[in-house]
């Protein structure tokens, strides 16, 4: 449980320091990497976030779906080896963040199933968000709420409630 806190204390960290950095919230975690000064920090973050918490993932998962959060935090490495998902890591880079997406929220799905209620809150925000700013191009008042960047912190967030709670 102590790695998981740790975990999930690097992650908010660089989170947060990073929408401080940037004076706001940013296209998404991974979009952080191109406002960094020295760029192996959102690897290591990636990557450490990743290695901390699957010990504690894997006590808090049934025998059946412990593959599922594995896949999840190798999806997570990538994403941590392959940052320039605007250059020549493109590929490796949406192939981790799809791994982690869904491997993630199929385990929480086996684990925890109400926290994937959360996903809810997501589209409730957009909702309002698209109707208060709304400009009638519904691709650009969509992107303009920075759906990716929600889209990764409550995935983070129904894994660690899970764990968490789980693991309680």
């Amino acid at each position: 449980m102590i790695l998981a806190l740790i975990s999930l204390l690097i992650i908010t960290t660089y989170v947060g320091v990073m929408i401080f950095k940037t004076k706001g919230i940013p296209y998404s975690i991974s979009d952080t990497y191109y406002s960094l000064l020295h760029n192996y920090w959102f690897g290591a973050c990636m990557i450490g976030t990743a290695l901390l918490l699957l010990p504690a993932s894997l006590d808090a998962s049934t025998e059946n779906s412990q593959f599922l959060i594995f896949l999840s935090v190798v999806g997570m490495g990538i994403l941590g080896v392959s940052p320039n998902f605007k250059g020549s890591q493109k590929t490796a880079h949406v192939t981790g963040a799809a791994m982690t997406l869904v491997f993630s929220q199929i385990w929480v799905g086996c684990n925890s199933w109400y926290w994937l209620l959360l996903w809810a809150g997501f589209i409730v925000y957009i909702v309002i968000e698209m109707k208060r700013n709304w400009t009638g191009h519904i691709i650009s008042d969509f992107i303009k709420c920075k759906p990716m960047f929600w889209v990764e912190v409550i995935a983070l967030l129904t894994v660690y409630l899970s764990v968490i709670i789980n693991t309680i």
